[in-house]
């Protein structure tokens, strides 16, 4: 089962993501170039991450399942 999903700056108002998973999720925080501006996993125990950059108009914050990873839910994502 696959998972992506893709959050713009203006889904932002407190630079966070809430993550209700059962899986391990890579996310990543990109620019218009696709170069990687910061990157970090999930675990099932945490549910707030901070996204440590400042996410500007050209950003995008993508979420998907970390490679060899077993989804039996959907993960919940959230922009906070």
């Amino acid at each position: 089962m696959q998972f992506n999903t893709i959050f713009l700056p203006a889904d932002f108002s407190q630079n966070k993501l809430k993550v209700l998973s059962l899986v391990k999720l890579l996310v990543q925080i990109k620019d218009n170039d696709g170069t990687i501006i910061e990157a970090f996993e999930t675990v099932s125990s945490e549910k707030i991450y901070t996204i440590n950059s400042t996410l500007t108009d050209n950003m995008r914050v993508e979420v998907s399942v970390v490679q060899g990873e077993i989804v039996e839910f959907y993960p919940v994502v959230t922009a906070l």
